[in-house]
């Protein structure tokens, strides 16, 4: 990408936008569970599921905005990257799954009053799987869309 072109500070601030942006969502998402009083054993699964969900959406439908639009070698690398990625995320949420069908979905907020602790049972359930699910479809049809912009851009010239 060339650098010098005024083009190129515009993209460099979408991008640094687009990953301020994650970081916001994944603070106000994860906020109710970082009380005290809960035990919640997947803060990193789940901080990954969001940035994932958001970051790589947007580069679905804006790819030609980004930083990797003319990157070819940088596209076909995370086609190759995304595949053990992919399988990372499928084994993430069932780790979830399975902690919920072992532990149960309440373990967590134990110590909290029964009504709170049902709440707050309910909302990382729903949130887990909302961003996991997301980030899991997203991410397999990623790499497809790199290598429609890869051959899009070798055989008619635009991303």
């Amino acid at each position: 990408m060339d650098t010098k072109s005024p083009g190129f500070k515009y993209t460099i601030a979408l991008e640094l936008l687009a990953f301020l942006f994650s970081v916001i969502l994944a603070f106000l998402v994860l906020l109710p569970l970082t009380n005290k009083q809960v035990d919640y054993p997947f803060f990193i699964e789940n901080t990954v599921f969001i940035f994932t969900f958001v970051l790589v959406t947007r580069y679905l439908f804006f790819l030609k905005y980004s930083f990797l639009a003319k990157q070819q070698v940088a596209k076909v690398g995370l086609v190759f990257i995304f595949i053990p990625f992919i399988f990372y995320l499928i084994s993430s949420l069932h780790g979830f799954r399975t902690f919920l069908d072992e532990e149960g979905m309440y373990v967590p907020m134990q110590n909290l009053p029964a009504d709170k602790g049902q709440k707050l049972g309910d909302y990382m359930y729903y949130e887990m799987v909302f961003f996991g699910s997301g980030a899991i479809v997203a991410s397999i049809i990623f790499p497809f869309r790199l290598i429609l912009s890869v051959w899009t851009l070798k055989n008619r010239g635009k991303v």
